[in-house]
């Protein structure tokens, strides 16, 4: 089978769950014998090689129009004001919508050179949160299956916010012009469906990852915490930060590493003066030396507001740390609740405080939940199952849309 799978953030290079998602999805299936191309349309600055081969996977990273070096600090004030000229003077628009016409021609180039027989693109497109009004994504000559791990719509919605009439209207038209559409959970199916009015059939497939870690000769500290993931407030971050004072007064010589990317300043001045001392801040680490820090604590923790299916807890389980996760979204569906993890309820800080303090001062309640979980994501989410569901996924897709091809 040949599969072409569109990401605008596939490592390396600054990327969240989708980028870190079709990567190792991509990798498997390459190792299965099949053909992968993955391409995608990066905006100003993304930076990185504009072809690449990544473990048999052929990447292209096609560019959108005003990139350059200027653009390269996303967050300075000289792009801030860059992009404020752009979208005011109409610019931006149009180069978005030309940027999108030359991305078809190549994606249709790709689609020829390969023989590709079907297509796989996420629900959230970076070009989408450019726009001032509607630019629809372009229609394309094979099979279009689309995986939710996450819209603009749907983490607005999650998280209290409405989006523009016209960022719905060009996400809703998405779904609609694909041939199927699969979810990285059923919370997130179930949401989407409501948040943007899609009724046909969504195939639940979750996120996978390699459980085969190389092993560590790392002594598992049973004090240690590690919390993993951007310094958002849609990640739990700070709700973490007050628990963590807490659970400081009963147990000082608690440690908690915090692993991520985002501004520390925040965190920090939610924490108490005793317990920012037991506190360290990493930033954003490489995936090698993450793995040292999971495999080197003994609970991690996610109390986040708003995943699909997130990869941080998965990582953690396979890596033999306790499991502490958020009881809303797809939370439940990764964890059975004092069986291979514990849930929490983010807004509940004194619940957070209360099941670190168990687990750490319960050591071999501990490593009872680390090692079920541990056996739960090598059985059910070890990416060569998952890529086996998604493979069996394409092909029903292609047999029902040949018919129409025909």
């Amino acid at each position: 089978m040949n599969i072409l799978y569109l990401c605008d953030e596939y490592p390396p290079g600054r990327h969240g769950g989708i980028g870190t998602s079709v990567q190792l999805l991509a990798r498997q299936i390459a190792k299965a014998g099949h053909k992968v191309i993955v391409a995608g349309l990066y905006m100003p600055g993304y930076g990185g090689a504009d072809e690449f081969e990544d473990e048999g996977v052929k990447v292209y990273r096609f560019r959108g129009m005003f990139d350059g070096r200027i653009f390269q600090k996303q967050h300075s004030l000289p792009v801030r004001i860059s992009n404020k000229f752009l979208k005011m003077s109409g610019l931006m628009q149009w180069g978005i919508k030309r940027s999108l016409a030359v991305y078809r021609e190549k994606l249709e180039q790709l689609i020829v050179e390969n023989k590709i027989y079907i297509i796989e693109m996420p629900d959230y497109n970076d070009y989408v949160r450019f726009c001032s009004s509607y630019v629809p994504f372009p229609k394309l000559s094979v099979p279009v299956v689309v995986k939710l791990n996450g819209s603009n719509t749907y983490f607005a919605r999650e998280t209290g916010k409405q989006v523009p009439a016209h960022i719905l209207q060009m996400e809703q038209d998405i779904l609609k012009q694909a041939a199927a559409v699969s979810s990285a959970s059923h919370y997130t199916a179930i949401k989407t469906t409501e948040y943007l009015s899609y009724r046909n059939k969504i195939e639940v497939l979750y996120n996978g990852i390699d459980t085969q870690i190389p092993g560590r000769e790392i002594t598992r500290n049973p004090k240690h915490v590690i919390f993993t993931g951007s310094l958002v407030q849609k990640k739990g971050i700070y709700q973490l930060a007050k628990a963590w004072n807490v659970v400081n007064q009963t147990m000082p010589d608690a440690r908690l590493i915090i692993a991520g990317k985002g501004p520390q300043q925040k965190v920090k001045a939610l924490l108490s003066k005793a317990a920012i001392t037991s506190v360290s801040f990493t930033g954003h680490v490489d995936k090698d030396t993450l793995y040292n820090h999971l495999f080197a604590s003994a609970i991690s923790l996610f109390p986040s507001y708003a995943e699909a299916f997130a990869l941080a807890p998965l990582e953690a389980m396979a890596c033999g740390t306790a499991v502490i996760n958020s009881s809303r979204t797809s939370g439940p569906e990764l964890i059975d609740d004092k069986v291979d993890g514990v849930l929490i309820n983010p807004d509940d800080i004194n619940q957070i405080a209360e099941a670190i303090l168990h687990l750490l001062q319960n050591p071999e309640t501990a490593q009872t939940i680390a090692k079920k979980g541990y056996e739960k994501v090598t059985r059910d989410f070890e990416i060569m199952k998952i890529s086996e569901q998604n493979l069996k996924f394409y092909k029903e897709v292609i047999k029902s849309e040949s018919p129409k091809s025909q």
